[in-house]
C-alpha cells in the first residue's frame, strides 16, 4: 500500500500526466474539433477517422482520457502535498538554536579587535539579530519561517484550476444555435454527435449584417439578437471576437448562411392561396396537409426545392420536387394539388458558436491565487543566519554561518556582507 501512495505522489507519475495533457492539446490544437463523423472519415480516411472518433479526438477536452488524465493530475498533486507537509512541518518547527556554532553551515570566520559588549548591541540594533540564551553570545536572525509553507498555496491553487477543469469538462457543453431572421430559437446542436438540447430561453435574430472590405471581401459579421426570457427582454449585438454572455452561456458569432424564402402559389380544392415556405417552418394547409422545406439546391434557370407533403390524418409524408418556373400537380387523397414557385427571396442565418463551461470561475480564481503563491515562493525564501561570538584575549573570533532554501550560491555573499559590516562598523 506505501508503493503505491508513494507511486501516487511521485513526481515520475506528475511528468507522465504532463505529457500526456500536452499530447491531448496538440490534437486538439491540430484536430478540427466538433465536427460530424462524415467529415474525419473524409479528410483523414476510414481507418484513421474511425480512430479519432473512438478516442474522442473531436472533442479532446472532453474526452474520458482527457478528464480521466485530469483527475489523475488532482490525485497525484494531492498525494504529493500529504508526503510533503510533514518535512515542510518539520522545517518550520526546528529550533536554529540546536546547532553546533563552531559548525555553522557555510561558515565564514573573521578576526576583529573591539570591545564585544559594542559588538553585541551592533548585531541586536543594527543587524537585527536576536540573542540565544541557550548559548552564549549566539545571535540568529530567522527569515520567513512560514514561507515554508507558501508551496501550498500553489499546490491549493493547481487544485483549483483542475477541479474547474474537470467540472467544465463534465457539466459544460459546447454546441451551435443556428438563427434566422426573425424567428426565435432556443435549440442546441452538440458540437458532438449528441441529441440536441434547449436552453431555458429564446434568442431572437432581429438582423444579421456584413461588413465589406472595399475589394468586397467580408470584415465583420454581426448578429443584432434580443434575448427572451419569461417576461424579460434584452438586446445584444454579436461581433466576430465580441461575444455576448447571458446566464453563464457565452454566444460567439461563428458563421453565416442565405437561406431562400420560396414564395408558393398553391391551388387546392379551387381555392387559390399563397404561401411562404422557409427552412424549419412547417406550413399548415387545409388543417391536415403539413408543407415542409426539406432541401433545396441551384438548377439551370432556377432553383430545386425539396418538399414533403405530410398527411397528419395518416401520419404518412411524400417528397416531391418544385422547379422554379414550373407548375406541379401531385395527387393527394381528397383533391389535387397544384403549386408553383411564384417568387424566392433570401433571408440571412447566424450561426452563433454557444458555450457554457460552469467551472471556468475555479480555473480564474486559480490562476489567481497561484500568482499570489508563486509571489510569496520566490520573494520571501526561508533564511536562517547565525553569529557566533567568541572572545579570546584582546581579539573577538566570529563566526558566521547560513542556510537558505534556493539560494545557496549567494548566501556566502551575503554572509561576507554581514562580515564586512561588523570589520568596518561595530
Amino acid at each position: 500500500m506505501k508503493k503505491f501512495f508513494d507511486f501516487l505522489g511521485s513526481a515520475k507519475l506528475a511528468v507522465t500526466l504532463f505529457f500526456i495533457l500536452g499530447i491531448i492539446s496538440i490534437f486538439g490544437t491540430i484536430i478540427p474539433q466538433g465536427e460530424k463523423t462524415g467529415f474525419y472519415l473524409m479528410k483523414y480516411g476510414e481507418k484513421l477517422g474511425k480512430l479519432i472518433i473512438v478516442l474522442d479526438l473531436n472533442d479532446a477536452y472532453h474526452s474520458w482520457w482527457y478528464v480521466g488524465t485530469l483527475f489523475l493530475f488532482l490525485i497525484n498533486l494531492v498525494t504529493c502535498s500529504i508526503k510533503r507537509f510533514p518535512i515542510s512541518l518539520k522545517l518550520f518547527k526546528k529550533d536554529p538554536s540546536e546547532i553546533d556554532p563552531e559548525k555553522l553551515p557555510n561558515l565564514i570566520t573573521i578576526k576583529i579587535v573591539k570591545d564585544l559588549a559594542r559588538i553585541k548591541t551592533f548585531i541586536y540594533d543594527r543587524l537585527g539579530f536576536e540573542n540565544i540564551e541557550k548559548i552564549d553570545n549566539l545571535f540568529i536572525k530567522d527569515l520567513n519561517k512560514w514561507a515554508y509553507f507558501a508551496v501550498y498555496i500553489v499546490h491549493f491553487s493547481l487544485i483549483i484550476i483542475l477541479i474547474g477543469a474537470i467540472i467544465g469538462a463534465l457539466k459544460g457543453f459546447r454546441g451551435y444555435l443556428y438563427l434566422i431572421e426573425g424567428i426565435p430559437s432556443n435549440q442546441i446542436i452538440p458540437m458532438r454527435e449528441e441529441k440536441s438540447f434547449f436552453l431555458d430561453f429564446h434568442v431572437k435574430l432581429n438582423k444579421f449584417g456584413i461588413e465589406l472590405y472595399p475589394d468586397g471581401t467580408p470584415k465583420e459579421y454581426i448578429s443584432n439578437i434580443t434575448i427572451l426570457d419569461k417576461n424579460f427582454i434584452k438586446d445584444a449585438i454579436i461581433k466576430v471576437n465580441h461575444p455576448f454572455k447571458y446566464k453563464k452561456i457565452t454566444f460567439y458569432q461563428a458563421s453565416y448562411d442565405q437561406i431562400p424564402q420560396f414564395i408558393l402559389k398553391i391551388m387546392y380544392k379551387k381555392n387559390i392561396l399563397e404561401r411562404k415556405l422557409e427552412w424549419g417552418i412547417p406550413v399548415s394547409l387545409e388543417n391536415r396537409y403539413f408543407l415542409i422545406l426539406d432541401d433545396y439546391m441551384p438548377h439551370p434557370g432556377g432553383i430545386i426545392a425539396k418538399i414533403t407533403i405530410f398527411d397528419e390524418k395518416e401520419g404518412k409524408g411524400m417528397e416531391n420536387f418544385l422547379i422554379q418556373g414550373r407548375p406541379t400537380k401531385i395527387n393527394l387523397r381528397d383533391g389535387i394539388l397544384e403549386m408553383e414557385i411564384k417568387d424566392i427571396k433570401t433571408t440571412y442565418m447566424s450561426v452563433l458558436q454557444v458555450k457554457k463551461d460552469p467551472g471556468l470561475p475555479l480555473v480564474y480564481l486559480g490562476f489567481i491565487i497561484m500568482v499570489i503563491g508563486l509571489f510569496l515562493v520566490y520573494f520571501f525564501e526561508p533564511k536562517t543566519f547565525w553569529i557566533y561570538l567568541k572572545p579570546k584575549d584582546k581579539e573577538i573570533i566570529i563566526n558566521l554561518g547560513a542556510i537558505a532554501k534556493r539560494e545557496r550560491d549567494t548566501i556566502k555573499l551575503k554572509l561576507k556582507e554581514i562580515a564586512e559590516k561588523l570589520e568596518r562598523e561595530a
